[in-house]
């Protein structure tokens, strides 16, 4: 494992870590080992190393080497390495107090004692016993009284002698205090190694390291963007912790290289070592396939029946492969080296064997020829791209890129021809457009239509729809309307091209554009089926919110739901579109409760690999609804996973809303620099593109308010206001509240009166029937009493506003709304109904895992001389005096960083070494679930009461955790 990964892994390997420290607390009572044996890169060595590292601090003597393939036959070498520059630096008398009578029996082992080699009186005894016994007795002394840890890594590649010395330490142990920590690679492991922990009684750990589990992987993974992407490499890397830190740093270069240098020469160092069969079969296999048949592999490698099954055996033995419950069948260990062999073999021989392979399977599925079809055939081949077509087809939802791959392929096989290869083309954009693969969708449709195919609508269709997620729907959206003037095809494909256009027309802030295109929809959906008229219908009702016709939107939208409902699942998975369009309407008029079960109709699995185009836009509504309804959580990963999906199909448009969204939630989680940064990132991906900076700057505005990034006066809310979508009503009338909130920071209450009254007169005339609408009037009613010092009005207002937003179900703006109630009657006197409105306030919010929002809640209780409640949740999320679940030296360390403390002065403050320090933070940021010195403050202060002094580390029984009570196993 690499620096930057040991960095990473705060809590990787805890429970071997702890396995460890037991052994070490054996060794202060005498002698105790620890062997940690696994396959190449699963982190022998960075386990090792930080059992050092904790050694040392303990003030144990770490004396270690790493034992080396080009030294295994030099006698004692690996010891040699260990000691041998300590000896050389010894005083002569040291060295004599040490060696005694064995010095020349040392001499003969270690070179910088060669002048002290003399003739030793047990000539009659075996030299290499003599020599053993000697290192023994050195290590005895040294050990007493300051203890010492013998380090030797990668065993497997030492000496006979050094293998004999450590079995002979395990069947004579030394008297002091001695932890011998000794790793090796399973897969090179001899018959020696394995037995050296067999028959000894000295106490000791044997370590098998197996993958990183999923929790463990996380604290690597944190720096990927992306769920599905975090999961692609945790599979890549079958959970190695060098292979996963390697992808993880190819995926962050500007061109990633296949399978990363350093995977590749670990896989080359293994190839070496196997015989010529294994080798040959190891990497015919990689082309087959994984899993393979390896009656399929070793006839591609001109094997014989018993030499394959030999060379199987080895590769088997060496953790390459694996047998799985078929037999003869066999998948590599980890993808990843499944990928690196293959990109070994030399380009030519792959398209040898592939060929052969074709031969082989002339009767199997054409799913498992196209692999290899797609790699030797030669075109022209129209056969060969008939076949890859039909498994393309086949391929479906579950292996998208594979897809693509023989969608592209025949393309290739099919340039001569134009109708074919049109049909070709169409198959890749089909293709890219399931994988997310959005551009290369687009330029493989335009090419398509540039050859003029028989099934021109169809292909002009999932262009428009891959447009609209990318953003260049309303540049097409004059080719698209005059190839429908002619309106001469399949009525139900006309609903899905007239609904396109309505959504470009949308894209272009054309209103008038959506109303007509929509029109046109509806009425070639009249009599078709349900599913087209549930798209049509819900783009009527999207033009008539764009004419501020909210009743008429509502109605609509409660039909378009029915005729939804009325839709066969089969019917959907042909018009996705309608799912989402009926969403998109019911989100914008308030029955955004219903959003989740409506996508819930889109066809196919969410957690499975298709990134089929529809998914961004479903999981974007998806997101906003969970946020509506106080699903923060849900709401960031939604919004996390557009993201992803976004970046992977260069959808700037999603992308932008998306990390708008994510910003807005972490507002709401009072991490205001990590919303900042999402802000920034969304305006670096408009690209300069004055559309889509607009449209960043539209979609984070809000935040940008909220964080500070802007002025919050009235000049800067009125300018977003103009860019703000004038589609949503209740959007409308945010932005006028923000305006009467500007007036009143600005200390003009007769300016936020007239915005007050253009508020109200919004909300009654465009948004009639949407209760966020009316609460918004209400909280504007409010807050403009509350400054005037008009405790009863604001108070009525604010109970108005709250209630109409817990009709609405939009929680944590209805306590938002509490909170202002609070402060009414706070300022009316009646301090015991404002402490139960902000209890209640605080209760929402902490469900919500609104924290910004909680500490406000909190604050103010605490201002009315309350304290806030004590719930049973982590530290990171819980109320003040919650207990931390710390022991006594985490705690001080915690008070100390909430003092704002350098581990530095942490460590001498306490006496403790800054790796110790370390240490003890990786393991309270674990317990806490937090991530940083400033969260940890933040829960300490919480946690602390009200009379502790902050920054002073608390001694005997005093530094437990406030109310906390001691217990076995802590402290």
């Amino acid at each position: 494992m690499t620096l930057r990964s040991i960095e990473a892994a705060g809590t990787v390997r805890q429970r071997e870590r702890h396995r460890i420290q037991r052994a070490m607390e054996a060794a202060g009572r005498g002698m105790a080992w620890v062997f940690v044996v696994g396959e190449p890169g699963i982190g022998k060595t960075w386990l090792i190393n930080e059992a050092a590292e904790e050694a040392a601090g303990h003030g144990y003597m770490v004396i270690r080497c790493r034992g080396t393939e080009f030294e295994r036959h030099v006698p004692f070498g690996l010891l040699v390495h260990a000691l041998d520059d300590y000896l050389e630096g010894l005083e002569p008398q040291r060295l004599q107090g040490l060696a005694g009578d064995r010095l020349g029996d040392l001499a003969r082992v270690f070179p910088s004692l060669a002048g002290h080699d003399t003739a030793s009186l047990g000539a009659l005894q075996d030299p290499a016993y003599r020599a053993t016994r000697a290192v023994r007795i050195l290590l005895e002394r040294l050990a007493d009284p300051q203890g010492v840890m013998l380090v030797l890594d990668d065993l497997h590649w030492a000496d006979r002698e050094t293998v004999a010395f450590v079995a002979h330490l395990l069947d004579r142990p030394v008297k002091g205090r001695l932890l011998l920590v000794v790793g090796w690679r399973s897969s090179h492991a001899d018959e020696a190694l394995e037995r050296l922990p067999a028959k000894t009684e000295v106490p000791g750990v044997m370590l098998r390291l197996g993958p990183l589990d999923e929790a463990e992987a996380a604290h690597l993974l944190a720096p990927v963007r992306g769920p599905r992407r975090r999961a692609e490499l945790l599979r890549g890397s079958g959970g190695n912790p060098l292979y996963l830190t390697e992808l993880i740093r190819a995926g962050e270069q500007r061109d990633p290289e296949p399978v990363p240098a350093a995977i590749l020469a670990v896989l080359r160092q293994e190839l070496a070592r196997l015989g010529d069969d294994a080798r040959k079969l190891a990497l015919t296999a990689a082309v087959a396939g994984d899993p393979f048949d390896v009656s399929v592999a070793r006839s591609a490698a001109g094997l014989g029946e018993d030499a394959a099954l030999a060379a199987a055996d080895e590769l088997v033995g060496a953790e390459l492969i694996r047998a799985t419950a078929i037999p003869r069948c066999f998948e590599f260990q980890r993808p990843v080296l499944r990928d690196g062999l293959y990109q070994l073999v030399r380009p030519g021989r792959r398209s040898t064997v592939h060929r052969r392979i074709v031969r082989q399977l002339d009767r199997a599925p054409v799913t498992a020829r196209a692999p290899h079809l797609a790699r030797s055939a030669v075109a022209p081949d129209p056969a060969a791209a008939a076949d890859l077509l039909a498994a393309g087809r086949q391929a479906g939802r579950d292996r998208p890129e594979e897809a693509v791959e023989w969608s592209r392929a025949a393309a290739v096989l099919t340039s001569g021809d134009t109708a074919a290869h049109a049909e070709a083309l169409h198959a890749l954009g089909s293709a890219a457009a399931r994988a997310g693969r959005l551009r290369e969708a687009l330029t493989a449709f335009d090419a398509a239509l540039a050859r003029s195919p028989g099934r021109r609508l169809s292909v002009l269709r999932e262009r428009s729809l891959v447009a609209l997620l990318t953003g260049d729907a309303p540049a097409g959206l004059p080719l698209l309307r005059a190839e429908l003037e002619p309106a001469d095809a399949e009525p139900g494909l006309l609903v899905s091209l007239w609904a396109a256009a309505a959504g470009a027309a949308l894209q272009a802030d054309d209103f008038a554009g959506l109303r007509d295109c929509a029109a046109r929809a509806l009425s070639w959906a009249t009599g078709l089926g349900p599913a087209p008229l549930a798209l049509a219908r819900a783009c009527v009702g999207l033009g008539e919110l764009g004419a501020r016709r909210t009743e008429p939107a509502r109605a609509t939208s409660r039909a378009a739901l029915t005729a939804l409902a009325d839709a066969s699942d089969a019917d959907l998975a042909a018009l996705p579109e309608a799912v989402l369009a009926v969403a998109a309407l019911g989100l914008l008029v308030g029955r955004h409760a219903e959003v989740p079960a409506v996508l819930a109709r889109l066809p196919g699995d969410p957690a499975n690999t298709d990134r089929t185009w529809w998914r961004a836009p479903a999981a974007l509504l998806a997101a906003r609804a969970h946020l509506l309804l106080g699903r923060l959580a849900a709401a960031g990963e939604a919004a996390e996973a557009v993201a992803e999906l976004a970046r992977l199909g260069d959808a700037r448009p999603l992308l932008i809303r998306a990390l708008a969204l994510r910003a807005e939630l972490l507002v709401a989680a009072g991490d205001d620099s990590g919303a900042a940064r999402l802000v920034a990132e969304a305006t670096l991906a408009a690209g300069g593109d004055p559309g889509l900076l607009a449209a960043a700057e539209r979609a984070c505005g809000e935040v940008r308010l909220d964080i500070g990034d802007l002025e919050a006066g009235a000049d800067n809310v009125r300018r977003l206001q103009r860019m703000a979508p004038v589609l949503d009503p209740v959007e409308a009338c945010r932005w006028q509240y923000r305006l009467v909130r500007a007036a009143l920071d600005d200390g003009r209450p007769d300016l936020a009166g007239v915005e007050l009254q253009a508020l109200l007169r919004s909300a009654a005339d465009d948004a009639p029937g949407l209760a966020r609408a009316a609460a918004t009037a209400a909280r504007a009613r409010a807050v403009v009493h509350l400054a005037a010092r008009q405790a009863a009005e604001a108070g009525l207002a604010a109970r108005v506003a709250a209630e109409a937003g817990e009709a609405a179900g939009v929680p944590v703006e209805a306590a938002r709304d509490r909170l202002v109630e609070a402060s009414a009657l706070a300022l009316a006197g009646d301090r015991d109904r404002a402490a139960a409105r902000l209890r209640a306030a605080l209760d929402e919010f902490r469900r919500c895992g609104a924290r910004r929002y909680e500490d406000e809640a909190g604050r103010e209780l605490r201002r009315l001389g309350r304290r806030t409640s004590v719930q049973p949740v982590t530290a990171a999320d819980g109320a003040d005096g919650a207990p931390l679940p710390l022991s006594e030296r985490e705690w001080q360390i915690a008070e100390l960083v909430a003092a704002g403390r350098t581990n530095r002065q942490i460590a001498s403050a306490l006496l403790l070494s800054g790796k110790t320090v370390e240490t003890h933070l990786t393991r309270i940021f674990n317990k806490l679930g937090i991530s940083s010195r400033t969260l940890l403050a933040r829960a300490v202060e919480r946690a602390r009461p009200a009379t502790a002094a902050p920054g002073l580390p608390r001694t005997g029984r005093s530094s437990l955790t406030p109310n906390r009570e001691r217990t076995p196993g802590t402290g």
